[in-house]
């Protein structure tokens, strides 16, 4: 099985960067990093590595890609780890002649291990490194897709779920009433959603500001889809629809199947 000597991660200073350097430096790998902050160059990083890991903001990743590309072996590996794949596999594609991967961790650096994780992988070119990912990502589970279908994907799980999250803290900011009386009122759904939400103060607004503007087929799929539903709903409650609410429940029965258990709610 081939195996690093050296990897490099451009964006190592950020904090999926250096998570992920102690991950590999744990497993006995050489680690080097590069940023704008570091004495190491992202041009010599990449010329002394065996695995290349981009691991920089979305609106910057094809920039690095075009400037690291042309200087990485061919037998080496490039991964990057941003949260779209589309865009970032064609880029490594064109500008690299190495080994190419589309890498997506669905977790962010607060994380203590791999395990109950989950990890992308985007095949794209060369398949001789995928043994050694399958062995060090081992703890994590990997689901193998397609660029395209990942993108498809997170416009959903990723970009869909960020826009309710933002919309209802948004609504609840114009409501009359305070956070903390409002807590004092909480439902256990209520609490679930709050806490999701207090989840947002903690994050880069950069990464969500890519997911919701970058995708294509959040824009042309999912956001109309998104609307229609909505209005649909407002029709039946602004109507009084009581057997057309009922059926709602019915269809989402049948939707969810096994995924739906009993639970407290409200």
């Amino acid at each position: 099985m081939k195996k690093p000597n050296i990897i490099g991660i451009i964006g190592g200073t950020g904090r999926m960067g250096q998570w992920f350097e102690a991950f590999f430096e744990k497993r006995g790998y050489e680690v080097l990093i590069s940023s704008r902050r570091t004495p190491l160059s992202n041009k010599e990083l990449v010329q002394k590595s065996d695995v290349v890991i981009i691991s920089v903001p979305i609106r910057v990743t094809v920039e690095i890609i075009k400037e690291v590309g042309p200087y990485i072996a061919p037998e080496a590996l490039l991964m990057d780890f941003t949260s779209l794949k589309k865009a970032s596999v064609e880029a490594m594609l064109k500008y690299s002649k190495s080994e190419v991967m589309g890498a997506h961790p669905l977790f962010g650096p607060n994380i203590e291990s791999l395990k109950g994780q989950t990890i992308i992988l985007c095949p794209a070119r060369g398949e001789s490194w995928l043994p050694w990912l399958k062995e060090v990502f081992k703890e994590a589970y990997l689901e193998i897709t397609t660029p395209e279908k990942h993108d498809q994907i997170m416009a959903v799980i990723q970009a869909l779920t960020h826009f309710f999250l933002l919309g209802f803290a948004l609504i609840l900011k114009e409501s009359p009433f305070s956070m903390e009386t409002l807590m004092r009122y909480a439902t256990p759904n209520f609490q679930i959603i709050s806490q999701r939400i207090f989840h947002l103060n903690h994050q880069n607004p950069e990464i969500y500001a890519s997911i919701q503007f970058d995708n294509p087929f959040y824009h042309e799929k999912i956001l109309p889809l998104c609307w229609e539903v909505l209005e649909r709903l407002k029709k039946i409650i602004q109507d009084q629809n009581y057997e057309e609410f009922l059926k709602i429940f019915q269809e989402l029965g049948d939707f969810l199947g096994n995924y739906s258990s009993p639970q407290k709610g409200f």
